[in-house]
């Protein structure tokens, strides 16, 4: 029998051979100018976000120094309210002082007042019946009632 030899070297992986290429200078030069874009573009969105730190911090700020003017002005319309409120409690004392039956009577004895006495009363009666008087001219329109006032003053 004949053996056969395989040559299985022609199946294995062969590690690829570099090769130095010729410097594109077109190439470079569009990587360059990209390079130097991308750069500038970063430089300006940093420069952005930066910016955009320092107002939102000075905004803070403002807003804290607003709301510390607020709380203060609060605190002294409070207190303007208490003080109202205790100002308001001792009026209404006096009032109610002023204002008592036995000071009411004491005033009117210094002026000479006195109690009503039961001959000072004098009763009326009134007659119960629901009734109500219709004018004899009550069907005249204004005009007419208004000309009868001015004429009658001339006669």
């Amino acid at each position: 029998m004949a053996q056969h030899a395989y040559d299985l070297s022609m199946y294995e992986q062969k590690a690829p051979a570099v090769v130095a290429l010729k410097e594109n200078k077109k190439a470079k030069r569009a990587q360059t100018r990209q390079g130097r874009i991308q750069s500038a573009v970063n430089a300006v969105v940093t420069g952005v976000a930066i910016l955009s730190l320092l107002v939102v911090f000075l905004l803070m700020i403002n807003s804290g120094v607003r709301m510390t003017q607020i709380n203060n002005e609060i605190n002294a319309i409070d207190e303007q309210l208490s003080i109202l409120q205790s100002e308001n409690v001792r009026l209404k004392g006096e009032i109610a002082a002023i204002a008592s039956p036995e000071s009411v009577e004491a005033f009117a004895q210094a002026n000479g007042m006195s109690k009503v006495e039961s001959h000072q009363v004098r009763y009326f009666s009134v007659d119960d019946t629901d009734s109500a008087e219709i004018p004899a001219n009550a069907n005249d329109n204004f005009l007419v009632s208004l000309w009868e006032a001015v004429a009658g003053i001339f006669e």
